[in-house]
C-alpha cells in the first residue's frame, strides 16, 4: 500500500514538474508562469481581467492545471451566452422535470474549478446566489431547498470595467469584492510587440499538425506587418490571421500578400478596423467555411449554437442555407 502511494505522489510530482516546464515556456503563458503559478498555489476566487481573445481561459485552464485540483474537472460557462432563466438552471442544476435531477456546473465540477467567463453578465439574482455559494459553499437547485456542498473553486474572467458596473449599480459591490481578492490583468497583444513573431511561429507550428503542407516560416515583412498591425481580437486574432495564411500561402514561407487585406492595409496606414468589424468577418468566413452549418461553425467559434444564433441576430448576417 505504502509503495502504491510513494508510486502515486511520484507520478503526480512527474505530472506537475512537467506542467510547471510546459506553461513557463509557454509564448502565450510564460511571462505570466510566476503569477499563474502563485494563483494557483491560492484557493481564493480569482478575476482575470483582459480584452476579448487576450487569453484568459488560457490563463484559468493554467492555473487550474498547476494546482492540487488538476486531477478534477475543470468547466467553463459563458454568462453572456444564456438568458437569464437558462443561465440560473445551468449553474445551479434542476430538481424535478426529466430527468428528476440536472447537476448545475458547480455539482460537475466537484472539487475542480469552474470558469465564469463574462462574469459581468450575470443577472442580479444569480450574483446573490453566487455571493451566497461563495460564502456558504453551498447552494440550493431551483424548485429544492435543501443544500447542496459547492466544492469547486471559482475563476471568474471579464472584459468589462466591474467597478464601473458597480458603479452604475450594475454588479453587487460585494461580490466583486469576493471574485478580486485575486486579480490578474491580461495585457492586450498591442502592448506585447516584440512577442509577436514568437507568438505567430507557435500558432504556425500549430498549423503543421494538421495542415503537413503549411509554410514553415513568415518572411519579414510578413512579419513587420504583424508587429505593425493593432489586433484588436488579441490572440485569437492573431491565430485566425495565421491559419489563414497558412491556407492562402504557396511557397515555404508565409509573405505579406498572404495577410489579409486589414493586417496589409493597417501597414500602409489604412484605417483601423473595429472589434466588431473584425467579428463579423470572421464570423461570414467561419460560416462559409462550414458551408452554412451553424452547428459546425459554433464549434469552429467555440461558443454555443444559441450564442451564433445571437450573435447573427446582432449583426444583421444572414447565413446560406445549411448544406
Amino acid at each position: 500500500m505504502q509503495n502504491e502511494m510513494h508510486s502515486e505522489n511520484a507520478e503526480r510530482r512527474d505530472v506537475g514538474t512537467w506542467l510547471e516546464n510546459t506553461t513557463s515556456q509557454d509564448p502565450i503563458l510564460g511571462r505570466l508562469f510566476p503569477q499563474l503559478r502563485r494563483l494557483a498555489a491560492s484557493e481564493a476566487p480569482v478575476l482575470l481581467v483582459g480584452e476579448p481573445g487576450s487569453g484568459r481561459e488560457l490563463a484559468a485552464r493554467a492555473i487550474h492545471n498547476l494546482s492540487e485540483r488538476a486531477s478534477h474537472p475543470f468547466v467553463v460557462i459563458n454568462c453572456g451566452d444564456f438568458s437569464d432563466t437558462l443561465i440560473e438552471a445551468e449553474l445551479l442544476g434542476v430538481d424535478g422535470g426529466n430527468p428528476p435531477h440536472k447537476m448545475g456546473i458547480f455539482e460537475q465540477a466537484g472539487s475542480g474549478t469552474v470558469l465564469l467567463a463574462e462574469v459581468g453578465e450575470l443577472p442580479a439574482r444569480l450574483q446573490q446566489a453566487l455571493l451566497q455559494l461563495l460564502e456558504r459553499h453551498e447552494l440550493k437547485r431551483l424548485n429544492s431547498s435543501t443544500s447542496v456542498p459547492a466544492r469547486a473553486r471559482v475563476i471568474a474572467s471579464t472584459c468589462a470595467d466591474l467597478r464601473a458596473r458597480v458603479s452604475a449599480a450594475l454588479f453587487r459591490d460585494e461580490l466583486y469584492q469576493r471574485l478580486s481578492a485575486e486579480k490578474l490583468e491580461l495585457p492586450p497583444l498591442r502592448d506585447r510587440a516584440d512577442d509577436i513573431r514568437g507568438l505567430a511561429r507557435h500558432f504556425l507550428e500549430r498549423c503543421r499538425a494538421h495542415l503537413p503542407r503549411a509554410p514553415r516560416d513568415l518572411t519579414p515583412e510578413a512579419e513587420a506587418a504583424l508587429r505593425s498591425y493593432s489586433w484588436p481580437g488579441n490572440l485569437h486574432e492573431l491565430r485566425e490571421v495565421v491559419e489563414e495564411a497558412a491556407l492562402r500561402a504557396r511557397g515555404e514561407r508565409i509573405g505579406v500578400e498572404d495577410l489579409p487585406e486589414r493586417v496589409r492595409g493597417e501597414q500602409r496606414g489604412g484605417p483601423l478596423p473595429s472589434l466588431r468589424e473584425v467579428e463579423i468577418r470572421h464570423i461570414e468566413r467561419v460560416l462559409q467555411e462550414a458551408r452554412g452549418n451553424q452547428r459546425r461553425a459554433s464549434r469552429i467559434l467555440g461558443i454555443s449554437r444559441w450564442s451564433l444564433s445571437r450573435r447573427l441576430r446582432k449583426y444583421g448576417l444572414q447565413p446560406r442555407a445549411e448544406q
